[in-house]
Parts: structure tokens; C-alpha cells; sequence
């Protein structure tokens, strides 16, 4: 396969799970998605776009900036 394919799925899936394309660009901060989260070597394009996914949402939740207290 081609990184291209692994790229082209990963995306389309984290827009589908629902991250927008912006939040999508601004945690990937301008890398590629195969170099920011590389495929295994032999892995399924379905399986990496699920394993890229879930590594993006833990990281753009991670980088939450909301400095909102929560009520007392």
C-alpha cells in the first residue's frame, strides 16, 4: 500500500468520527498524518485508520485550551 492510502483513510475517518477538519490540521500542527502517527509495518489501511483516529482525539483532547473552572 501507499502511504497515500493510509493518509487518504485516516483522515476521511476522523472527519467521520467527528473531528472537524480544522481541529483535524491544527493537532497534526502542519506534519503529515503518516509521519505524525506512522503505520505499523503490514498493517491493514481499516486498522491504522481506526488506530490513527483514536490517536488524534486523545491528542487534541489532551491540548484542550478551555481554561474554564468547572462550578464549585
Amino acid at each position: 500500500m501507499f502511504r497515500e492510502d493510509y493518509e487518504t483513510q485516516a483522515i476521511q475517518e476522523a472527519v467521520e468520527s467527528g473531528m472537524a477538519h480544522r481541529e483535524l490540521m491544527e493537532t497534526l500542527g502542519g506534519l503529515r498524518i503518516s509521519d505524525f502517527i506512522p503505520p505499523h509495518a503490514g498493517e491493514p489501511v481499516a486498522d491504522y485508520a481506526a488506530r490513527a483516529t483514536g490517536e488524534l482525539m486523545v491528542r487534541y483532547l489532551a491540548q484542550d485550551k478551555d481554561d474554564t473552572v468547572p462550578p464549585v
